[in-house]
Order: structure tokens, then sequence, then C-alpha cells
């Protein structure tokens, strides 16, 4: 629907062309020639008629214009000569567009363009060709006096008004750089934007002449300012600003002058003295009055010289560094190194060692030390360059845990371990059967050397605490392991035949290094070099000292540097701690480039901004040396330790054939067999009386068959006694921390914790022997101490201060002042050291108390096996133990303490009892589970069936497979195992008979029931999602996996661990032992790219459940940009991205202090104030954008 004002233009340009034509016009003149025609030729007739010869006058000859032809021409050469002309000068008008091209011409309306509009009229009365003021859309740029059709054309934006006197057009101060432009706002934006995107930009409208912005562009110039003081002519290099807000006048600025230039006539003289300009590396002179001037030395930063005073006087001083005090400079400024306390690798670190970086700063030789417990090395690589040998270092993270979480691995072992350059693969075998590979850490992790958490606020011992092992002794444990040396006795017979190494040397050195190889176990020394074998015993081969080891060869020496790896390694370095100077990387090496772009390290040669800062701002660095990540996360590792001392068990072959060892050969049983042996004449009577039955019977060509067990137990590494050497750890360049104070002695201390101003001491000690007492408050209900005296005490029954019950667990604990290590044996000439046993599970740590269970079988179960005698029997009910401790100044007890019990004698009149079983009764079964093996303990040697139904044991149809060797105990008895049919079955009863004289036999059954699991086990819900996107403004980043489990036998409940790209994996840590529904775990290092996680579920019945995630980490350094600052109705500014805005009007702007403005997440508002704003905007990873200045006006 067109408008009125539209349909008149129309209609006028449709009359104009129809109407107005020169067509038209002659049209026109024709029809009035008609009629004028009718009275001019009835004239002309009556002019030509002779009325005195009454006839026309047709022609004459001699003056053919007057006759009728001849005035006829004349009227046709005046129409075409004088009227048509005429016609043609009547219809010219104003052109939109002429058919050349040109615009806005006054022209004969035949010569306009038909496609634009044209008038017979003076184009300056049209409104298509008016003069105006056209602004440019794209420059800003405003043009005065332009037609409205020439704007249009151009793509401008036409507004009235020839002057351009509006607001678009008002002019101001641009500055682009160092540049001052007199324009527009928008011109100023386009020159800022889109010519000059490097360059700042500002405009100020504020400015009033273009002489006053010039002088903005030239105010930071630098030149001499002279100035009249005390009647001389002064002069300071300055800006132009501060010497005109000095001067008041521009005319007393020189630009680009020195002020000793002699034309000024100042009273300053030139080159007077050498100085250092801050954040310069050259040497420059400095006149009479104190100004800089040019250079005087050139100073080389990459060749080792900077800008510095020596002697009094300013030169370029050599910045390389004499690191070892010889007078000579052996490290270039920039280069870092690795140092280290003792021998690194092959899994020798030393206890309390810490690997150190070390930097060359500017002459400085600084440090910068990797995380303590050594959960960081620190690598190295040397770069060959002109100057020689150029080193680079940086801290990486170890990566010992997967070492040995490779050993749960039942295939791929040996690959996994020699892939990752942070483990080693040790192969050990004894000369038979005992023999497997075991992947350990190239790289021992350091442990907390001493428990916590083992007593109450109010002061009392946690018993629960104390008998859970600790991470350090649940990594250690993995190397306690029990050889069983096997002899074909006769005199034809070859004597040793399977794992005949086992009782030498080679046996404690190999397992001690497997035991040493594992963290801060074993007989090993700390980082001075001081000894301690307190960390292993061994029962059936040599004791050796560490010494005698010679672990002596790993103090003291200068270790190769440890390897970078590959790019890969690097995904765990440390977030950058300072900025990477621009270099090209084509001149860097591969390290270095992986380097710079993995981890910002401090010290690497391409970190030009810090060597650029002043050295006073560089004492920052010194806060580096208290970095400590701490025992990072052993709780949550030692989760898959026992199943990683599994995979090395499965490697070792049973020689009867019993499957996989167990860690039954207790204190007790070790004692019983001690006992029997003494009984029936020792080991050694033993031995002969084999010899002698296999020599009796060689007629028959037998030989008897004799094994012998030797046991390696590897516990937490123990510093060694006394305090002597605290004072090392406070002399070192290194930081003492209590890791390492700890480890140089029992009786050292760390005092001021976390005040910067820590002391490593030996702690007041009672350098007594110890003192040992009865724990009055630790014994099991129904027994007590008795006759307690300095040698020792009784454990008897509370009723009758009578024997023990045999098959019967008592709870005992001791004290000791001062606090000591115990050990335990049935020896009292035993020395410390040949005792192989502890007293309780923390028995080889220094203590005020500890604790232990007692447990003895009924001397008649022996009778028949040993063919022992009824004094024999009574002899063994008697239970002498010997214990002896040791202080941390290392005394030791001189008489060993004696702890005595026996065992109620007469004939076994009770029947077996079932003690437990595994897994327990009421345990539930895996989905679709068609049979279960199960083992139960009988408390004595037994005989054992089961029914499905309740049967007396002789109708009993299975048949159980039970241990009858009274030395196979347990902690929980003898087990017996059997395979349960479970297709359609969940409830078995069993019955017991055992092998006394009397073969007592259970009344009742013991039953055991399965409970079903309803559904498989599920993974329901995992976080990060797959295929999300993490946003990050730093690196490594944390990212907490988050799983959700359902179904299985408790509704999801279950164990899970998680596996990252193949290389990296931990469990979950829980606080129900079943496990739970949720599991969550912190990740912490974590670097851009994509990450893929695997999650392995198992709950409690064996239901297993794995599901996967793959996310992508982004990294975001950059603060929000605001793209637009403008008034409504108060200040309005829009972000390019969600974003908290704040502001404030005072100049020293702090965020966090700042007025948070009103928001959408884009728009930001704030009230309208005649005052300076001062805004900054912070997205959602705390990334900080530029800092602005508002002027409104």
């Amino acid at each position: 629907m067109k408008t009125k004002k539209e349909n008149k233009k129309m209609l006028d340009k449709r009359i104009t062309k129809n109407f107005f034509t020169k067509k038209a016009f002659i049209s026109y003149f024709q029809i009035a020639v008609l009629v004028i025609a009718l009275f001019a030729f009835s004239y002309m007739i009556n002019e030509l008629f002779d009325k005195e010869k009454g006839k026309f006058i047709i022609e004459e000859e001699n003056n053919k214009s007057f006759s009728l032809f001849g005035r006829i021409n004349k009227i046709s050469d005046l129409f075409n000569n004088e009227i048509i002309p005429l016609i043609d000068a009547v219809v010219e008008g104003c052109c939109e567009v002429t058919k050349n091209g040109n615009t806005c011409q006054t022209a004969s309306i035949d010569n306009c363009n038909e496609n634009y509009q044209s008038s017979p009229t003076s184009c300056e009365f049209t409104n298509y060709c008016k003069l105006g003021c056209c602004v440019s859309s794209t420059t800003g740029i405003c043009n005065e006096r332009t037609s409205k059709i020439d704007c249009e054309r151009s793509g401008g934006i036409f507004k009235d008004g020839e002057s351009c006197n509006i607001q678009e057009c008002q002019r101001g101060c641009c500055l682009v750089g160092d540049e001052a432009i007199w324009t527009t706002e928008k011109n100023c934006q386009w020159e800022g934007n889109t010519q000059n995107r490097d360059l700042p930009t500002n405009w100020n409208q504020n400015i009033e002449s273009e002489l006053q912005c010039l002088f903005l562009a030239e105010k930071n110039r630098n030149g001499a300012c002279i100035f009249d003081s005390d009647g001389e002519r002064k002069c300071a290099l300055t800006s132009l600003d501060e010497c005109f807000k000095r001067t008041g006048s521009e005319a007393n600025f020189a630009a680009d002058k020195f002020c000793s230039d002699r034309l000024l006539n100042t009273t300053c003289r030139a080159r007077d003295h050498k100085g250092c300009v801050f954040g310069e590396e050259d040497v420059y002179w400095f006149d009479s009055c104190n100004n800089k001037e040019s250079v005087a030395d050139n100073c080389d930063l990459y060749r080792g010289s900077y800008c510095g005073k020596e002697l009094g006087s300013f030169s370029c001083r050599d910045i390389r560094c004499d690191t070892d005090g010889d007078g000579i400079k052996d490290r270039e400024n920039g280069e870092s190194w690795c140092e280290y306390d003792a021998a690194i690798g092959d899994g020798k670190d030393t206890a309390g060692s810490r690997h150190v970086k070390h930097i060359c700063y500017r002459g400085d030789e600084r440090i910068a030390p990797c995380a303590d417990f050594r959960q960081e090395i620190c690598v190295q690589e040397n770069a060959n360059v002109n100057a020689g040998r150029f080193s680079q270092a940086a801290c990486r993270v170890n990566r010992w845990r997967e070492c040995l979480d490779y050993n749960k691995l039942k295939d791929g072992l040996k690959g996994k371990c020699q892939e990752n350059i942070d483990c080693r693969l040790k192969h050990i075998d004894m000369d038979g059967s005992f023999k497997f590979d075991v992947c350990l850490p190239k790289y021992p992790p350091g442990f907390d050397l001493i428990p916590d958490n083992l007593y109450d606020e109010n002061g009392s011992l946690n018993e629960e605490n104390y008998y859970s092992a600790s991470p350090g002794d649940a990594i250690c444990d993995i190397a306690t392991h029990q050889c069983t040396e096997t002899w074909l006795v006769g005199i034809f017979c070859p004597g040793c035949v399977d794992n005949c190494d086992c009782h030498t040397e080679k046996f404690t050195k190999e397992m001690n290094d497997f035991c040493v190889s594992l963290g801060d176990c074993g007989a090993s020394i700390n980082y001075i070099g001081e000894h301690s074998s307190d960390g292993y015993s061994v029962k059936g081969a040599p004791f050796l000292s560490s010494e005698e080891m010679g672990f002596s060869r790993y103090a003291n020496v200068i270790s190769e540097p440890a390897t970078p790896g590959e790019y890969a390694f690097f995904e765990t370095l440390n977030p950058e701690l300072l900025p990477v100077a621009n270099r090209e990387a084509g001149n860097l090496s591969a390290f270095e480039q992986e380097l710079s772009a993995a981890t910002g390290a401090y010290g690497s040669p391409l970190l030009l901004e810090i060597l650029k800062q002043n050295a006073d701002n560089a004492t920052s660095v010194e806060g580096l040396a208290g970095l400590s990540l701490g025992v990072i996360g052993y709780s949550r590792f030692t989760g898959g330790v026992s199943s990683a001392k599994a995979g090395i068990l499965a490697q070792i072959v049973d020689p009867d054939e019993k499957g996989s060892q167990q860690k039954d050969f207790s204190m007790i049983a070790s004692m019983i067999a001690g006992l029997i042996a003494a009984l029936i004449g020792g080991m050694i009577g033993a031995l002969i009386g084999a010899l002698l039955g296999a020599l009796l019977g060689m007629l028959g060509g037998g030989c008897v068959v004799v094994k012998k067990q030797i046991n390696f137990n590897c516990f937490q590494w123990q510093p060694p006694g006394g305090g002597d050497k605290c004072n090392e750890c406070n002399k070192l360049e290194v930081p003492c921390t209590e890791y390492r104070c700890e480890s140089l002695g029992q009786s050292c201390q760390l005092i001021n914790k976390g005040s910067g101003n820590e002391l490593c001491i030996n702690k007041a000690s009672n350098d007594s022997f110890p003192l040992i007492n009865p724990f009055q408050t630790v014994i099991s209900t129904g027994y007590k101490y008795h006759n307690v005296n300095e040698d020792g005490f009784e454990v008897v029954n509370a009723t009758d201060n009578g024997c023990l019950e045999p098959y019967t667990s008592v709870d005992i604990g001791i004290k000791v002042e001062p606090f000591a290590r115990c050990r335990i044996g049935t020896d009292p000439e035993q020395s410390y050291e040949e005792m192989t046993d502890t007293f309780g599970p923390k028995g080889n740590y220094v203590l005020p108390a500890h604790l232990t269970k007692l447990f003895f079988p009924s001397p008649e179960a022996f009778k028949n096996v040993y063919n022992l005698s009824e004094e024999q029997i009574r002899q063994l009910g008697k239970n002498d133990l010997y214990l002896k401790c040791k202080t941390a100044g290392g005394k030791v007890n001189l008489q060993p303490y004696k702890i005595k019990s026996c065992i109620r004698p007469g004939p076994d009149l009770t029947p077996p009892r079932v003690s437990i079983t595994f897994p327990l009764t009421g345990s539930f079964l895996a989905h679709n589970t068609t049979q279960k093996e199960v083992v139960i303990f009988v408390n004595e040697p037994s005989e054992c069936k089961f029914s499905l139904a309740d049967k007396e044991f002789n109708a009993m149809e299975n048949q159980l497979t039970c241990e009858t060797n009274p030395l196979a105990y347990g902690l929980y008895g003898l087990p017996c195992n059997v395979t349960l049919p479970t297709s359609n079955n969940n409830k078995f009863y069993f019955r017991c008979k055992d092998l006394s004289e009397n073969r007592n036999v259970m009344a009742e059954s013991y039953v055991f029931e399965f409970k079903n699991s309803a559904s498989s086990l599920l993974i329901d819900e995992i976080i990060p999602r797959n295929n999300e996107k993490i946003i990050s403004s730093v690196e490594p980043v944390g990212v907490k996996l988050k799983i959700r489990t359902s179904g299985g036998a408790k509704g999801g409940e279950s164990i899970c661990r998680w596996e990252g790209n193949g290389i990296y994996g931990d469990y979950f840590s829980y606080s129900n032992s079943n496990g739970s529904k949720v599991h969550e775990y912190q990740l912490t290092s974590l670097v851009q790219g994509e990450h893929e996680i695997k999650f392995i579920c198992e709950d409690i019945a064996g239901n297993k459940a794995e599901n996967s995630t793959r996310f992508e980490i982004k990294i975001d350094k950059f603060g929000p940009k605001i793209t637009r600052i403008y008034y409504d109705n108060g200040l309005k500014t829009i972000t390019s991205e969600k974003s908290e805005c704040r502001y404030s009007f005072a100049r020293d702007f702090v965020f966090e202090n700042a007025t948070r403005m009103g928001s959408d997440g884009i728009s930001h508002f704030a009230g309208w104030m005649g005052k300076t704003y001062y805004l900054q905007c912070k997205d959602s990873l705390g990334n900080k954008g530029e800092r602005i200045k508002i002027k409104p006006y």
C-alpha cells in the first residue's frame, strides 16, 4: 500500500515524462501554428493580390523572396533555425542522474537517465538533489555540502544541514599510539580498530582545538626541559608534559635533546659519570645533573653480561655463576640444572632426600626445590651451544605409583614397566620356583617416618588405628615373602633341589633391594649417609647391615640427572611459575619447546621476562623453596597395594601345588615350631635324624624330603638412633622440612613449623635403658597380668590365675619408657637384631606403647604328629616369650623382658569350632554365579564335611580339604577349602570332627548362607560427561571424577578404580569398607587436550561393571573484553562473554573492593555520576580483563 506522498511523487514523474517532452512541445507548437496560419495565410494572400492588375503575383524572377513560394521557404527556414532551438531551450531541467552518469545536473530533460528522477526546475529546488551532510558509515568522516544522491551512492548516511553541524560530526582528539588526529569519534574508532589494531586508541571530546590535540600526542615525548633555579640555567631530561607543568610553557622544551647540548647553554656537563637504568641491560652515561644520556657500554644479556656495580664502578658485569666457589664462572645466566643429596635412580634414592633445581640468575645461584617426599623429581637435558654446554632443568611429577600398579597386570607387565622411564623391572630368582618379575619405582617415594593418629584427644591409645597398617607399612609389606627350600636328604641324594639360594646372603640382598626400591623401606641410609638396618628382618638367611650390603657407596655421590622423558611426561608438570619470553621456536631444542610449552619452569633460558626483572624484585623466587606437596594421596593408593602383591605371588610356583602362599607363619607359629624343635633335640638333631633314617632306608633307594622356610619381612625404614646429626638439616641450603629433619635421627624434631624460621633440633630425650611394664588397660576380658615385676609378667585366667584356654585369642600390651621399638622371640640369648618378629603391627616404630595378640593351640594337637611324650606335652604348654626394646637413642634393655603364659593341660574334650569363613556367612553372591570357593577356619586340626541339609557328621556327603599341621596356624586358625554349588542353593551345613584321641564331633551344624545379587552392577552416571568440554584459566587443571553405581549386591555399593589415558590409575577412597554408590576422586594435574578415563567397579559380591568417558580440557587465560560503553539512563557496558563487572571512583582500583554493577551477564549497569569511573570485568573462570577509565560528559 503506497502512501499519498509516494503516489504524488509517481504522478509528478509520469506528468514530467509524458507531457513535457520535446515531441510534446512540437505538437503543441504545431497546433498553435495551424490556428495562427489561418490568419497568416489570409494576410499573405491579401498582400500578394495585385488590385491594379486584378491578379496574384506568383513569382518574380528578380525578387523571389516576395513571391508566394519564396515566402513559404522563408517561413520554413525560420521554423528550423529559430523556433525548434527555442523549443529545445525551453525543456531543460534537473537530472538526478544524466545518461553519462553525472549526478544532479541542470541539462536537457532528454539527456536525463530515465531510471532516475528529473524535473524541469533548478536542482537546488528539488528534494533528491538538495545539499546536506554526508556521514561515512565506514570511516565516520563527515563531508559538507554533499548531495543526497551522492551520499547514498557512496554508502553514507545523509543528514540535513550543509555545514555538518550535528553530534556525529563533532570533532575531538583521537590518539592512536603516539599520533594525534583531529577527527570524529567514529573515525577515531575506525583508525584504531581497522588501521592500527596493535596500537592503543583513545578519543577525547573535551579537547577544544587541534593544537591542543597535537600537544597531547607530543606530551610524552622526551627531551631537555630548561628552567632557572637560583640564577642558573638548569635542565632536566623529562617529557613535554612534565616540562609544561614545571615551567608553564612549551618553549622551554627541546625535544630529543640532551641537557648537556651546548646549544642549550645549561649548567649540565656531558658524560659526567656512568650508571644503570632500571629494566635495561646496558651501561649509560649520565650528565653532571644526573640526566641519562647515551649508552656507554653495550652489555649482552644472552652472552652473560648485564649492567651492574662492581668495586664501586658501573660496568657490564659478568652475570654467569660460580657454583663451586673456585672463582671460575661455570654456569651461564639463565642456565638451570639439577642437584641431588645423594645417589638417585635404580631404586636407591635415600631417606629424607629431595631433588633440587638450581638456577643461575644474574650472577647469583638460586634454588627451587622439587616437591618433598620425592613426589617430584628434577630432570635435566644438556644442549650444545656456541659457548659450550647449556643445561635446562625442570621439576616434574614422579610416577612411582604407576610402577606398583603394573604388578596387578596378568599380561603386559614387562612392556608397561619398561615403557615408563620412572620404573625399573627387577627379576628375582632363588634358583628354583621362587622367581618372579616385579615393577619397581626408579625413584622411590618418601613416607611419613612417624606414625600419627595413634592417640585420641584425651591421650589414650586408639587401638583401631594402632592395628591399622599405615600407607608406608602397606607398601613396604609388598616385599615381605617366604621362600621354601626343598632338600632331598640321603647318602646318594642330590641335597637341595629347589630355591637353593634362599638361605644365602643373595636372598637377603635381593629382597632388601626389592624392599628399598618400594620407598623408605628396609635397610638403607639417609641423605647424609647415616645407616639404619631396622627396616627389615630375615629368618633362615644371614642378617646383613646396610653397611654390609654396600649402601655407603650411595652417599655423597654426584648422580647423573634424571631423564626428562617424552612429552607425555611433561603433561603433569607444575603450573606456570613465571611467563615465558617470546622467541622463535626454530631456535629451540625439542626439550626446550616441550618445557616452555608445558610448564614455563623458572630458570629456562627462554624466560626473558625473568631475566629482565630487577634483581631486587626477584627475591620472591626464594619463596619457591617452600614448595612442598607433602605425602600425596597415599591413603587413596593403598587400596591397590594388596592386589599388587597378589600379582607378584601369582608368579611364584608352589612346589607342593597348594596354591598361592599365605602369610600364616605368625610369631606364635614360629615360637611353637621352635619349642617343638627344642623338645625333640633341635633342628640339627632333626636333620641328623633325617639323615640317619635315610641311611637306614637307603637299601630301598629312598630320600628324605626336608623343607626349610626362609622368611623376609620388609618394614618401613627407621631413622638411626639418637639426634647428633639434627643440625645437618639447618645448615644445608635446601629448606629443612619435617621429613628431612626426622630422617636424621630418632630424636630429631622440627620446631617453628610454618613460621619460616624452622629448625631441626635434638629434642630432650631420656638416654636411659628402656623400662617395660604391662599396659594394664589393654587385656582381654577374663584374663589379667599376674606376678608383675621389673623382669616381666604372666598372662593368666582371671578366675583362677591358671592357664589360658587353648585356641583362644588374648589381647595384651606393654608400655615402655623412654619410647622404643620392640621385638619378641623365644630364645633369651637372641640379640635385638637377631629377633625377627615385632611386638605387634607397630613394633618397629619408636612408640610409648605396643599391642599384640596371643593365640595358642592345644599341646595335645602335636602329640601324634610329633610322637611327643606326656612330659614333652606339658613342656609345650609352657609358653615363655622374651621381649627386647630399642630406644630412639639406640639403647636396648640388657636383660630380656619375660612374658609367661601356659595352655590349660589335659585331654581334648571339646569339639572343634568354626572361627570364621571367607567369604563371611551372609555374604552376597555375584549375579548368575554357579559355584563359589569358600574357606572355613577351624580352631584345631579337624576333618570337615558339608551337606545341603542338616545331618549328622557321618551322614554328610561332601568332604572339605583341611590343613591339619598345627604349625600352619594362622591368625584365624587352620583352613579348610571347598567349592560350593550355588546354581540352585544358597544355604549349606558344616560339621567337623577333631583329630584328638577323643575324636570330638560338633553337635550342631555351622550354617553357612549366601545372599543372591538381584541384578548386575551398573555404572549409571559419569562426570565429566562424555564429550564434555571443560574450560579453565590455569594449567594444570583440577577435575573431579564422579560416578554413580546401581544394582549388584547392595544397590550399587561398590569399590571403584579409574584408569586415565591408558597410563594413570588409582582407587577411589571410601569411609565404608563396602564402598559407596557415589564415587568421587579429585584429579589435580590434567593439562589441555582430550582425556579418556575408564572406570572399573566391583561390589562385595564380585559383580563387576565398566564404563568410560572422554572429555576435553581447554585453557582460557584471557579476561572478558568490553565491547561497548555508552549512556542509557546510566552507565551501560557490554562484554564479550558472561562476566561480573565492578567499578570504583578511586585510582587505586582493587577489584575485590569495588562496587558490583547490575548485570544479566552480558549487559552491565551502573548509576550515572559526574565522576571518573575505573571499571574492570571478570569472567566465570576468574580471568580479569583490562581495567579502563571512563569520563562522563
